[in-house]
């Protein structure tokens, strides 16, 4: 009888000691807000398979698992700040940081100006912004310098997440330029080919195909993206996805992910 009873409760330890094991080698799920864009129609065009390819690379690293979840882009802040998950895809700016907790940044943008029509603006410098409407996406800033420069050097209008409407607007005269940022190519005329040749025809606009943008000489802004939290909120989430930024940067592994990341 006292073997049996022992028996027993060593297969009771074992059992809760495997399902305790199990509970955790579970990976931790967290929901991951992402920018919805749109196309001319007004539908959600799908997240590129390089984010994808991101997130699994940190998913690999971290050992979490990330549900991915397409918002407008404020709403998507709303929902960090109210605790619901993290964002990526965050550029830092003096009001964000009283209340985001930001990761290390993943990679860093080029910000150039899109203009259209003759003569080609020579903007190579925020002064030379001076007095300017500048079109940005609903809900985004481009950085701690852009940041600085809102409202005091030129004026902003944010608008929809519909890229097309976007470019119908410089086009119009309704906005003097628009921002846009691109990750991962360097020069001026390398950007004008991927606006002209990429995010035009993405646009699937006709009124559009037959326009040509102009690209600055130089980027206006330097601005970096990152993952983040509310304050408060899932921060030893964020310092796994640093410890994945650091090894990644270290071994290489980083660089490999974000290669063509445009």
């Amino acid at each position: 009888m006292f073997r049996f009873l022992v028996f027993i409760l060593v297969f009771c330890l074992s059992f809760s000691t495997a399902d305790s094991q199990a509970q955790t080698n579970k990976a931790r799920t967290v929901r991951l807000f992402l920018q919805e864009n749109l196309d001319a129609q007004g539908r959600q065009i799908p997240v590129e398979d390089k984010v994808h390819e991101i997130i699994r690379f940190f998913e690999k690293e971290t050992g979490l698992k990330f549900e991915p979840v397409i918002l407008p882009w404020k709403r998507a802040q709303v929902e960090t700040l109210n605790g619901q998950g993290i964002i990526y895809g965050f550029s830092k700016s003096v009001d964000r940081l009283k209340h985001y907790y930001f990761s290390q940044p993943v990679i860093t943008e080029k910000v150039w100006a899109i203009t259209y029509g003759r003569p080609k603006p020579n903007f190579r410098s925020v002064e030379d912004l001076r007095g300017k409407t500048i079109s940005i996406g609903r809900g985004f800033s481009h950085g701690l310098e852009f940041d600085q420069a809102r409202d005091k050097v030129f004026s902003v209008e944010e608008d929809s997440a519909s890229v097309a409407a976007r470019f119908k607007k410089i086009v119009a005269k309704r906005s003097d330029l628009m921002l846009w940022p691109v990750r991962q190519l360097e020069t001026s005329k390398e950007v004008e080919d991927y606006v002209n040749r990429v995010l035009i025809q993405q646009a699937s606009d006709r009124e559009l195909r037959d326009k040509k943008f102009d690209v600055s000489d130089k980027p206006m802004f330097y601005d970096t993206v990152h993952f983040a939290s509310a304050k408060g909120k899932y921060q030893d989430v964020i310092d796994k996805i640093d410890g994945a930024i650091e090894r990644g940067t270290k071994n290489g592994e980083l660089a490999k992910v974000l290669r063509g990341y445009r």
